[in-house]
């Protein structure tokens, strides 16, 4: 067990110090932080909206979509969907992969740090699919529609992690 432990520290370690080295992006102004946001299991930078956000008739309407967009995003949607459902099975291989290397009474380093690679690489492969679908979504949205759905979905996150969070965990008062 104790082995098992320590290769699991081993493991976080490395995987930070490879996402260390790889990220060549420059560092984002920390004078006024954002939240860092997750994309799933909605469109990137709308959690809980689910993948089809623009059919929710309250936000489009509070948004402005007219029905050309909401077509086009339909389109933009059903263009990138076949490639995100078979990178999430490929995340989700990788994984298991890892998960039986790491169950192995003896774990191979050298094993287990391939498979590593191999998984960041899909996850890289993933996010970077949600990302082209992003920008395809921006380019159908005004600069102002984009604006106001990212507020929206800000704001409904952050009073699901108050609605959420235990009493004492957290700020008295969303701010």
């Amino acid at each position: 067990m104790r082995t098992l432990s320590c290769l699991f520290v081993l493991l976080v370690l490395a995987t930070s110090i490879s996402a260390a080295q790889t990220d060549n992006q420059p560092k984002p102004d920390t004078s006024n932080p954002k939240p860092r946001m997750r994309f799933r299991p909605g469109m990137p930078g709308m959690p809980g909206f689910g993948h089809d956000w623009w059919r929710n008739s309250e936000l489009a309407q509070q948004i402005g979509l007219n029905d050309q967009q909401k077509e086009q995003l339909s389109q933009v949607f059903s263009s990138h969907r076949s490639n995100l459902v078979q990178l999430r099975a490929s995340v989700a291989g990788e994984e298991e992969k890892l998960h039986d290397l790491l169950n192995q009474d003896r774990p191979q380093q050298d094993q287990v740090m391939a498979e590593m690679t191999q998984l960041q690489s899909a996850r890289n492969a993933l996010e970077n699919e949600f990302t082209m679908m992003t920008l395809a979504f921006r380019n159908v949205l005004t600069p102002d529609q984009w604006k106001q759905l990212q507020s929206i979905s800000h704001e409904k996150m952050r009073t699901h992690f108050y609605k959420r969070a235990p009493e004492g965990s957290g700020p008295a008062s969303p701010e």
